[in-house]
């Protein structure tokens, strides 16, 4: 059974660009524009791994990991971001965001990311 991953990204291009590397990879990746959509593919489907935008135009990605721990929706989150700075990596870490990867510096590695992510109970 293929790993289901969740994008969540408010760039379609993005989307598109991270979905085809993904594919190569063999994950099942559901792809989301809106953090409201995601909410409601969260509550329908059994989602192994969320990759989130920080950046989205409604809430960001650190209000929308608080609102799936009030929903209860415990679905370990990567953050795909292009703000890599300390204050952000520890922002991140505290709300339990497992990784941090930069778009513009670590895009290409992310099915080896996604990997050590979930095979790693102690990130």
């Amino acid at each position: 059974m293929k790993t289901k991953l969740l994008l969540i990204d408010d760039e379609v291009i993005t989307l598109k660009m991270t979905q085809m590397l993904l594919d190569q990879h063999n994950y099942d990746v559901e792809i989301c524009l809106t953090t409201s959509e995601a909410i409601s593919v969260l509550t329908s489907s059994q989602i192994d791994l969320i990759l989130l935008d920080i950046s989205m135009p409604t809430i960001d990605g650190f209000d929308f990991v608080k609102l799936m721990k009030s929903l209860h929706i415990n679905v370990p989150v990567v953050f795909l971001s292009n703000k890599d700075d300390e204050f952000t990596l520890k922002m991140a870490a505290s709300e339990g965001v497992k990784r941090c990867v930069s778009k513009l510096r670590e895009i290409a590695q992310l099915p080896q990311i996604i990997a050590e992510v979930l095979n790693d109970n102690s990130l």
